[in-house]
This record gives C-alpha cells, structure tokens and sequence, in this order.
C-alpha cells in the first residue's frame, strides 16, 4: 500500500519503530480492550497484531504514529480476514483525517479480503460508533475471548458491490 496523505496524517507500512512510538500513547481504552482479547501489554499486543498481519499501515500524524490497523487473513488464499485498529491519543487532535485514512485502509483491506470481521469490546462506546460509522454490521451475539470480564460484539464490512 503506498502512502496516502491527508493534511497532517499519512499511512505508512506498520514497522516497530511505529510500535514503540504507538505503545506508550494507547488510548486507556484501547489498553483495556487489548488486555481483555489477548492478556497482553500494549507492545507486545500491538507487536502480536502486526505479525499475525498480511497487511498492516501506521496512522502517522505530524511525524509520529498515533494509530495502526491490519488485517489478518484466515488463509492467505481465502476471501476472509479480521481487521484490527488500535489508536493513540493524539488521533483526538485529527479525528476526520484520521477517519477519512481508515476508510482508504479499510478499502484497500476490502479489495484484498472482501469480507472482513472484526471484534469490539462491548465497553468501548466510541470504538463501536466507529465501526459503524465505517460501515460494519453487528453480526451476531456478543462473545468472550481471553477472560470473563468482559465480551466482544463481533462487526462485518462487506464490499458496497456485494462481492
């Protein structure tokens, strides 16, 4: 995927430079969202995230990352993979570039897996408003992943020309 430009925020291919820039600044939400699905810190989920990947793009915001996002595919031949998005705070200083680039990613994910999933905490308000508004469905009842605390909402994007 090749750099886009909004203004002040750019995609770029996720690197650990971009993890170790991310991991301090997670969102405490994200944090706990993370910690909820995988049992895990944020460097090491974020790093867990971009090696599951087949693509994976930093949100990179006056030269520091400030999101990233990926898809991991359930087979690299199939049609289906889950996207992921993990966000820092400084996306609070850029909120319509930042979603304008998540569409383009989302997009460019589409083409490559025309069905994608994706998992939400059923805490985190703002992260469900935000897939909606990307164009997720919820697709079913809500469900645990590594502890009981709390369940996940499972969301569906599909391509707009129904492929």
């Amino acid at each position: 995927m090749k750099n886009i430009l909004f203004n002040d925020i750019s995609l770029a291919p996720l690197c650990k430079a971009h993890l170790d820039e991310l991991a301090p600044c997670l969102r405490a939400a994200d944090r706990a969202e993370m910690w909820a699905a995988y049992r895990l810190q944020a460097r090491e989920g974020l790093e867990l995230c971009r090696q599951r990947s087949v693509l994976a793009v930093a949100f990179v915001y006056r030269g520091k990352a400030a999101a990233a996002a990926g898809v991991e595919a359930q087979s690299l031949l199939g049609r289906r993979g889950c996207v992921w998005s993990w966000t820092g705070e400084s996306v609070d200083g850029c909120a319509k570039s930042f979603f304008r680039a998540s569409r383009a990613a989302l997009d460019y994910f589409l083409t490559l897996y025309p069905l994608l999933y994706a998992a939400c905490d059923v805490r985190y308000a703002a992260a469900r408003r935000y897939l909606r508004r990307l164009g997720a469905r919820e697709a079913g009842p809500a469900f645990y992943l590594a502890g009981k605390e709390t369940r996940f909402v499972p969301y569906v994007f599909s391509r707009p020309d129904g492929a």
